[in-house]
């Protein structure tokens, strides 16, 4: 089999075992778990063969950081944890549980598992980690610009780590008893380091990661390659996945919905023009509910 048959199977068989690991745990989470594994496992199949083409080892190395990186932090949420008394890994996303309630009967919500949280899913993450295979197979020297990209992914990669460090600074600050009174920590959401300018800086910063990985590849070719569908495909999954999140967390917290008038969902750059006023009234208000309540 070549790398690439080799990693269609690894594939096949993820979403064959997420899907029955689901169906018999009723728990999907399993995909969450494997999301960030996948990409280096395929990293490192596809490097049989091309381990003298500088630009796939460094492109490949900054993917298997990712995963790394990822998962440790999914690990830190606990999506790791593990009983034999819970069937194995228990915990689960808490917008699987949401839509669990949203879709009538559990065969119904059994295909929706099949076709999309195992079978599309998966699928996706093997396609937006294509266009890294595919510059396996490109010759071209590396340039200038090659360096420019490679650098701007690495400058993602280490972005969303800073952002996802900063959430979890944040829900350990909000469990402290010492911030109970603390108006702005006890908001149920983060406005602190890169959240104070974008609601989802993490989502920007994974994005851009996966989009910089085509740029890779179409400037090594010279022309577009259809693995590129595989980021498209990505954003659109977030675009859906944000307005989830952001319904549940606006539900929970009344505050949300002015953050939300106040900053942009993803890129800031918007920021102080159309949401200066918004901003302004977000942070006065915040202010006075902080002096009230002394934190």
């Amino acid at each position: 089999m070549s790398p690439l048959e080799i990693s269609q199977a690894i594939l096949i068989g993820c979403i064959a075992a997420a899907f029955v690991a689901g169906v018999v745990t009723r728990n999907v989470s399993h995909v969450d778990r494997l999301w960030s594994v996948l990409p280096p496992v395929y990293a490192l199949v596809w490097m049989t063969g091309v381990v003298d083409n500088t630009r796939y080892v460094l492109a490949a190395v900054l993917v298997m950081i990712w995963g790394i990186r990822l998962t440790a932090i999914f690990a830190a949420k606990g999506g790791y944890a593990f009983s034999f008394a819970k069937k194995g890994f228990y915990a689960e996303d808490y917008r699987w549980d949401v839509l669990r309630k949203k879709i009538p009967g559990r065969l119904a919500f059994e295909l929706f598992n099949l076709f999309f949280i195992s079978g599309f899913q998966l699928t996706l993450v093997y396609a937006f980690t294509l266009p890294l295979y595919y510059l396996g197979q490109t010759s071209a020297p590396l340039g200038p610009t090659d360096y420019v990209l490679l650098s701007i992914m690495a400058a993602l990669l280490a972005l969303e780590a800073i952002a996802d460090f900063q959430q979890l600074d944040y829900y350990r600050l909000r469990a402290h008893p010492e911030h109970a009174n603390d108006a702005r920590v006890q908001l149920g959401f983060n406005t602190y380091g890169l959240w104070r300018f974008s609601r989802h800086p993490n989502y920007v910063c994974e994005l851009g990661q996966w989009i910089v990985l085509y740029l890779l590849l179409y400037n090594a070719r010279g022309a577009h390659h259809p693995s590129g569908l595989g980021a498209v495909v990505l954003v659109l999954l977030f675009v859906g996945s944000t307005r989830l999140a952001e319904s549940i967390t606006g539900s929970k917290y009344p505050a949300y919905a002015r953050w939300q008038r106040a900053t942009p969902a993803w890129l800031p750059w918007d920021l102080y023009l159309t949401r200066l006023r918004a901003r302004r009234e977000f942070w006065a208000d915040l202010r006075k509910a902080s002096a009230a309540s002394g934190g």
